[in-house]
């Protein structure tokens, strides 16, 4: 399969789509699984089992499906045994449809596409870089800027001291909202206690280091806040992902990876490797309003005219929104230089 085909394909499934859903719910038509591989057909089938409707279920999964391992060439797969990608036990994720009476015979179902190799997106001995929740933590002013704060505090996990980036519009005092305009360092403090919920950011990216993001702060009550309230946009599948990536109680994951695919100006594919080894990948979608260079925000930015495949980079991304194919999506996406050639990149901007 040309990769060109493959991204066309994926990019399908990563948007939701209603006439795309009610063929998912189609008990015979193309829809979606995790399954296991247990049996090695040849040296380039296998086969998986799954459960569908309380019972258990065969597909067929040919090596040339096998396109999600940035090692791997994405036109050359067939060209490598099934091993070099799975083993009996390992999970994998993918769309199938049923098979004619032509198929094989051992199994039901054949494997049209799939989106990850590994087992569960939050099982923590398999994925690293899940980030904790940050809902009604404590910690303290540290810095105050006009409209602007750093707030301390340890992690309880590992007593880690790290910081959290707020702005003004964002703080509450016994429930009511700071004034527009109104200089923080007049109704705050440095080292004075205060509440937060946060959501994870890049350090790199903003000018504090902050590790965090404070959607709200508040001193004595707090305030109501719908976080799964649908944020508007025109684009809806937008709408979806800034609903969950602003919100804090959403799975987080850092990390690192590589651009798989740049789809049109504004959405983009990534593979955000999950495991120490970097054996197991899994699929980031990603917007534009997410993207930056060295603190440049690529918003107003074609991104087919700044990032290509293979691109290395860092990335932070919530669980997707249930419709979506892609595991992950990003809230932040950028590229991941370091030393020597960081620096060279940076004076060319």
């Amino acid at each position: 399969m040309a990769s060109s085909v493959l991204v066309k394909s994926f990019f399908k499934f990563c948007m939701v789509d209603k006439n795309e859903a009610r063929m998912a719910h189609n008990a015979n038509a193309y829809k979606q699984f995790v399954g296991t591989v247990v049996e090695i057909i040849n040296p380039y089938k296998a086969l998986l089992e799954f459960q569908d409707l309380g019972s258990n279920q065969k597909a067929l999964l040919r090596v040339d499906k096998l396109t999600c391992k940035p090692s791997i060439n994405t036109d050359g797969s067939a060209d490598h045994p099934i091993t070099d990608f799975v083993s009996i036990g390992t999970s994998v994720k993918c769309f199938c449809h049923k098979l004619g009476e032509t198929g094989d015979q051992k199994s039901f179902w054949f494997v049209a596409e799939v989106l990850s190799i590994g087992s569960s997106l939050t099982d923590s001995n398999m994925v690293v870089g899940i980030c904790p929740p940050m809902l009604n933590r404590i910690g303290y002013v540290s810095h105050l800027d006009k409209r602007m704060g750093v707030i301390s505090f340890k992690d309880k996990d590992n007593d880690i001291p790290q910081d959290v980036l707020f702005i003004a519009s964002k703080f509450y005092d016994g429930g009511k909202r700071a004034k527009t305009k109104q200089p923080l360092d007049k109704i705050l403090a440095v080292n004075d206690k205060v509440n937060f919920d946060a959501v994870p950011t890049d350090p790199e990216e903003n000018d504090h280091n902050c590790s965090w993001f404070a959607p709200l702060v508040w001193k004595r009550s707090k305030p109501h806040t719908d976080y799964d309230s649908l944020v508007q946009d025109q684009d809806p599948n937008l709408a979806q992902i800034k609903t969950v990536i602003r919100n804090p109680k959403s799975q987080f994951i850092r990390g690192k990876g590589q651009i798989m695919h740049i789809l049109n100006e504004d959405y983009g594919i990534a593979l955000g490797a999950v495991n120490l080894k970097q054996t197991h990948w899994q699929s980031i979608l990603f917007h534009r309003s997410c993207a930056s260079i060295f603190k440049h925000s690529l918003s107003a930015t074609d991104l087919r005219q700044v990032f290509k495949e293979g691109d290395k980079i860092r990335f932070i991304a919530a669980v997707a929104p249930k419709g979506f194919s892609a595991q992950w999506v990003a809230s932040h996406i950028s590229i991941d230089v370091v030393g020597e050639a960081k620096h060279l990149v940076e004076n060319q901007l």
